[in-house]
Formats: C-alpha cells, structure tokens, sequence
C-alpha cells in the first residue's frame, strides 16, 4: 500500500508520530503508541503470550496498510518483531539528592523520596487486579515529591517508561545472589 504525503500529514495531524512498517511487498501504517496501547498489548500478553501482545499492539496502532500483515503469518510476525523499536527510549537518569533521587529524563526532572517496603505494599494493593503499570503509577504518586509538568501526563511512554525503570532501579540498589550450598 502506498499512502500520499497529503494523507501522511493527515495521519501525524490526527495521531502525533506516524510509522510505516513495511514487510517485503505490504506495508501497515501505524500511530505512535501511548500508555494505554502498551497496557491494552501487556494485558493481553498476561492472557495470551507474546503472539497476543503483538496482535493487540497492531490492531491498536493501525492506522492504515495491507491486511495481510495483520491476517497472514508470512507477514505478521516479522511485523510483530519489529515492534520491539517502540520500546527505545531514553534511559533516566539518577542522582541522589538529600534523603531521596532526583531522576531526569531528557529535560525533566522529579524528585522522589526512599521507597520503602510499605510504600510497595499499599501500591499493589490499589491494584488488586494486576493491571500492566498501575502499581508503578501508584507508587510514583506516593513517593514523588516535586515534578515537571511532563510527569503529569501518564499516557506518555517517553516519559513513564524511563520513569519506571528508573523506580524499579531505586527498589533493587543492592545486589544480591542466591548460592546453593
């Protein structure tokens, strides 16, 4: 499928970024993904596995394109591979500052206190149904203390992904490795 750069402006005016996949003679049109198409392709993961996660990813992010990358293995799962591309993101910066971190993510910035076990604890509770990222969301809100603005916008993966792993990274400091004696 071909598409024109009319309707490619069109496309990036509706839906921000705009990706063509192209798969040997077909190509797929695909929008920038957000929070909430990341959560919709990890719940589906949860139920389905990996072929369930990139099923759900492209039907969420399909704009236009030839069906045969969505219908037709010989298609679909080298598309499904290159999904992976959506997952490059910066990576956060860490800094201590005073009795908690400082992490910056390009050009923003937040200050979150220690995370403690209780902290974890409450915010897995106010997921009691495991939903991809809630309890990462929840715990930001307990532990951050000041934040740019862009921390306020929780379906944009450019921030929140780094954000995460930046969490996570502060849970884990110290290493440890279980020896079988």
């Amino acid at each position: 499928m071909q598409a024109t750069q009319e309707q490619i402006q069109e496309w990036k005016d509706k839906y921000g970024g705009v990706y063509e996949l192209p798969i040997e003679d077909k190509s797929a049109f695909l929008k920038e993904p957000k929070m909430q198409d990341f959560k919709r392709a990890f719940t589906a993961m949860q139920k389905g596995g990996d072929i369930a996660f990139g099923e759900e990813m492209i039907n969420a992010l399909w704009i236009d394109g030839d069906e045969e990358i969505r219908k037709d293995d010989e298609y679909f799962l080298p598309a499904r591979k290159e999904l992976v591309d959506f997952f490059n993101y910066p990576d956060a910066v860490i800094k201590k500052k005073g009795t908690g971190h400082e992490i910056t993510i390009e050009d923003f910035k937040c200050v979150v206190r220690v995370i403690t076990r209780e902290d974890i604890r409450l915010a897995e509770k106010k997921n009691p149904a495991n939903k991809p990222f809630q309890t990462q969301e929840h715990l930001f809100d307990m532990i951050v203390t000041s934040k740019d603005e862009a921390f306020n916008d929780k379906n944009n993966p450019e921030v929140r992904f780094p954000l995460y792993q930046a969490i996570e990274k502060l849970q884990n400091q110290k290493i440890g490795r279980l020896k079988k004696l």
